[in-house]
């Protein structure tokens, strides 16, 4: 299992350093498509200017008609629908129609009633129907910072002469609700446009919860900067509809157009109740469902047997070695589990132990003509034990164990780890694993179900089913070690009983992951939507929570665990404080002692032992 998850974390972490030489050919299509509004963009003026640099031949070129109808619903969204007819001649638009919705920064450009520029308003539409000549087309929508862009097909010249064009999309954070009141601003022909228009028309049709009479409007012609009501010398036309306002204006320049501010009093329309997660809101029900099966899991598998009366125990509980009790009170192995192995073998006369200028060099005392052999031993020595002493002096009789040689201390926990789990797993403690991986697989592919359906600014699937992956797998698995390994290494560390090191780099690790991690989450919130980067990372995070909580004591781990707490109990209040006078008479006789691999596995304060577990402690925990 240890090999899987080290191989899967550092598949993640691979992704993650190939994946910035990998963007530019994944968004080398949303550059092509950008690429003709640069086109017919560079050599424009001013925004409120008039045109000065429109492609040779297309002087007569322009938009000869512009209406916008924004219907305004009651849950605070829009519907508008956009009608306007471009003559062609065959020079501005020889890349096709290209529409960019008035919903980014630049079209959106009076400061005063929407605030300072940002790369992303928070607007999101959904392209309902696009038609030319009343006839359906087909359309593509940019993404990511080409997201307002609408490129109608086909992507050829316009054929001279007058095409009629017709768009219909929902708008969805347009709306803002101030302190005193609340206000919808809209551009409607926006900013983009180099050609002159004829006539804009504004319509914004009100719901009836909100009556025209308590609606101030100031209508805006022109570029950034235009005086209210006025276009130069020119009243701006404006009329009452039947349900609500309507706004024209005539002769407009390049790059100019017809805005309008309306404001009213608060109660009118009901905010949306989940306020910045409204947009996709409805992705939280997932990590809500996923929380709510844990919780039914958890019920159902009941609580774990009640803890009873701790009685003082003088000898260890039969049939457990010191490296089992530490798994069974601490559900893994570490580094202390490995020096409580090694105390064991020198207790029971197999090593020899000896400190040498900071490190501790082994000795097999066992005679390789097979006398005083291992197997003789009674009680024998524990599966882990006969293990670790095989593979201690596979190349000599002798070893100089060094903290700094982590792999080699990691080699030899895993030996431990194999032998004492397998046979305690299932009769002292149970994971209810399949549980787990249930839950674990059907988040995985509602994550991605998620990345395939969601509609925000980033339209290119594969990279934002990319990052959804990166972001679960990664977490996932760095979430688990942090669970499994940098808690516990916090709390001895807390505790005074060494595991600093570990912890030091075990939280380097995670923050910088974390630092990436949040970065992919900000890039999922701006590409996607906040309650969809805050539904993945609650899909994660439920399931990592999960792992420690589903697991259960089985009536036998009860037993056994009371009878470690009560062993515990002796060691601290008899035991310890013999061992440490012990220590300092004779470092070789305590290293001999035959409660000391207890001690060093129960976490008790001694010298000696807390001196070989620091020395274990490159090792890496298992779970």
């Amino acid at each position: 299992m240890k090999r899987f998850l080290q191989f899967v974390f550092s598949l993640a972490i691979l992704c993650a350093f190939m994946y910035p030489r990998m963007a530019p050919l994944l968004r080398q299509r949303r550059a092509l498509a950008r690429a003709p509004r640069v086109a017919h963009t560079a050599g424009s003026g001013a925004p409120g200017s008039t045109q000065s640099s429109v492609p040779s031949g297309a002087q007569r070129e322009r938009v000869v008609s512009f209406a916008s109808d924004v219907s305004l619903r009651k849950d605070a969204t829009l519907e508008v629908r956009e009608e306007f007819v471009a003559h062609s001649e065959g020079g501005y638009f020889r890349y096709g129609m290209i529409r960019d919705l008035p919903i980014d920064s630049e079209a959106r450009w009076d400061r005063s009633l929407v605030g300072p520029y940002t790369r992303d308003t928070g607007i999101r539409v959904n392209i309902l129907e696009v038609s030319e000549d009343g006839a359906p087309i087909s359309y593509e929508q940019g993404s990511d910072s080409a997201y307002e862009q609408l490129r109608i097909a086909p992507d050829e010249p316009l054929a001279p002469g007058d095409h009629r064009f017709a768009i219909r999309y929902e708008a969805d954070g347009v709306l803002q609700f101030l302190a005193d009141h609340d206000q919808l601003y809209w551009n409607s022909v926006g900013h983009y446009w180099r050609l002159p228009v004829d006539e804009a028309v504004l319509r914004v049709h009100l719901p009836p919860e909100l009556p025209a009479e308590v609606v101030a409007a100031e209508a805006y012609a022109g570029g950034r900067g235009a005086t209210p009501g006025r276009f130069g010398g020119t009243q701006i036309e404006r009329n009452r509809i039947a349900d609500g306002l309507e706004f024209r204006m005539a002769n407009l320049g390049p790059a100019q157009s017809l805005s309008v501010s309306l404001s009213w009093p608060k109660a009118f329309l009901t905010p949306p109740a989940l306020g910045p997660l409204a947009h996709d809101g409805g992705l939280l029900i997932a990590p809500a469902l996923l929380l709510l099966y844990y919780l039914i899991v958890w019920l159902a598998l009941g609580r774990e047997p009640q803890r009873g009366a701790i009685a003082i125990q003088y000898q260890p509980p039969q049939g457990l070695s010191p490296a089992a009790m530490r798994y069974i009170r601490t559900t893994g192995c570490d580094g202390r589990t490995l020096a409580a192995t090694i105390a064991q073998l020198a207790a029971r006369g197999c090593i020899g132990i000896e400190l040498q200028d900071g490190k501790y060099k082994l000795t097999r005392l066992s005679a390789p003509d097979g006398k005083n052999d291992p197997k003789d031993l009674q009680p024998p020595l524990a599966a882990e034990e006969a293990d670790l002493l095989g593979t201690l002096f596979e190349d000599g009789a002798t070893l100089v164990l060094d903290s700094q040689n982590g792999n080699q201390l990691n080699r030899y926990l895993l030996h431990i780890s194999e032998r004492v789990q397998k046979p305690l797993n299932n009769l002292y403690f149970t994971r209810n694993a399949r549980w787990l991986a249930a839950g674990t697989f059907a988040s995985f592919l509602t994550a991605m179900g998620m990345g395939l359906t969601v509609h925000g600014r980033n339209n290119d699937r594969m990279t934002l089913l990319f990052l959804t992956w990166w972001f679960f797998f990664c977490f996932f698995f760095l979430g688990l070690i942090a669970v499994m390994a940098l808690l516990p290494a916090l709390g001895r560390m807390m505790r005074g009983l060494g595991g600093a090191k570990e912890a030091a780099i075990g939280s380097a690790m995670f923050a910088a992951f974390g630092g990436g991690g949040a970065a992919v989450l900000w890039q999922l919130k701006s590409g996607a939507s906040l309650a969809y980067a805050l539904s993945l990372a609650a899909l994660v995070a439920i399931n990592i929570a999960a792992f420690p909580a589903l697991r259960r004591l089985t009536p036998r781990g009860r037993q056994a665990l009371e009878q470690i707490e009560g062993f515990h109990l002796f060691l601290e209040k008899v035991e310890q404080d013999r061992m440490q006078r012990l220590t300092a008479a004779d470092p070789h006789a305590a290293a001999a002692s035959e409660f000391l691999p207890y001690a060093i596995a129960l976490e008790v304060r001694e010298a000696w032992g807390d001196h070989l577990a620091e020395a274990c402690y490159a090792t890496t925990t298992t779970r």
